[in-house]
């Protein structure tokens, strides 16, 4: 037995086209009944499962792991390119025509790196769904060849050779007290400039000569360790005394718990000339490079840049094993950036 409809709602003509549909069903096997509510079923999910929120879904869970700044980014960028043009379409009736239509608009108004990252995000939306059964495909899986290839860009850092006469610009720099000592830190432990400025006094332990960075400040969204060299100390226990009671060590002069800019260090480092040339996340590739060249562990100077190994399990044995070598090597680099700088300041006495 099969309810057919309401009389008159549902005419004879119509109730004998469904009898006969449901008839075709138990000569294939299937039950009319609970095949009518999986339509049903199905017709609301391709309501309720549209891309725009689906892929809203797919980023707060994404979000977690991601820096907060950058997931925020992503959202702002969906909502302005994407959204307007697959958003409300469900994301089983996506295909690839429609996605490359999304992506080649985007890269026809000139930015094309946009357009990537764009497409690195749709397919990550669609096998967020895929995953969870919501399509079948992934539209966005294959599309190496619809853009160019970017140019992969690279902060402005001097070569070695320059080093001594930045170090010596450094040492001379008669700007902000702050700034001149942002700089110096940064140079000494090559974290990351945002690290750096938004660094708190809770993060940071003097008499153990460590700082600890936590998880959500991280690029990586994992804590990272940075020993502290005699050099770095000192430096910090000068700044204690000034920004005492503080939050933050690099705080600015509005309030207390606010920072200095990123564009403090980049501002005094134009003012010694070197603008275009030199940034603070210039430190981080002169680091890596010298060190790498002086011999030092690859291993532990990757851990100590924070660069993220996609081996898990790897990932935590080099946290425990290159601890010590991080502390040696973070010292020794303190002590060869201040031969550097004391060699080039004796190089130009002997110059006048």
């Amino acid at each position: 037995m099969l309810a057919l409809g309401k009389f008159p709602e549902v005419s004879l003509e119509q109730a004998r086209c469904r009898r006969d549909e449901a008839k075709q069903l138990l000569n294939e096997g299937k039950h009319p009944g609970r095949e009518r509510k999986a339509a049903k079923l199905r017709r609301v999910a391709t309501n309720t499962n549209t891309f725009e929120t689906i892929a809203l879904d797919c980023l707060e869970i994404r979000g977690k792991r991601l820096n907060p700044k950058y997931h925020r980014q992503i959202i702002a960028r969906m909502k302005q390119h994407v959204f307007p043009m697959i958003g409300p379409l469900p994301v089983s009736e996506i295909t690839i025509p429609h996605v490359v239509q999304v992506i080649e608009k985007i890269a026809r108004r000139g930015t094309v790196e946009t357009a990537h990252r764009m497409k690195q995000n749709i397919g990550q939306v669609f096998r967020y769904a895929a995953q969870r059964g919501m399509c079948q495909f992934n539209p966005a899986a294959d599309m190496r060849d619809l853009l160019p290839q970017t140019e992969e860009r690279h902060h402005a850092c001097v070569s070695p050779a320059e080093l001594p006469d930045l170090l010596k610009a450094m040492e001379n720099y008669d700007g902000e007290f702050l700034t001149k000592a942002a700089l110096k830190l940064v140079a000494l432990t090559f974290v990351r400039t945002n690290e750096l400025i938004g660094a708190k006094w809770a993060e940071i332990d003097l008499s153990k000569a460590e700082w600890n960075i936590p998880a959500e400040r991280m690029k990586m969204r994992r804590p990272h360790f940075v020993p502290l060299s005699k050099q770095a100390v000192e430096i910090l226990q000068s700044l204690h005394k000034m920004t005492e009671g503080k939050e933050h060590l690099f705080h600015s002069q509005p309030g207390q718990t606010k920072h200095i800019s990123n564009g403090a260090m980049l501002m005094a480092l134009r003012r010694m000339g070197y603008h275009g040339r030199m940034t603070g996340h210039g430190f981080r590739s002169l680091a890596s490079t010298i060190l790498n060249e002086q011999g030092y562990s690859p291993d532990a100077i990757e851990r100590q840049l924070a660069h993220q190994d996609e081996d898990r399990i790897r990932s935590a044995y080099n946290r425990a094993e290159y601890r010590n070598d991080r502390i040696k090597m973070m010292q020794d680099w303190a002590d060869y950036l201040d031969r550097v700088r004391n060699r080039s300041e004796k190089e130009a006495l002997k110059a006048a």
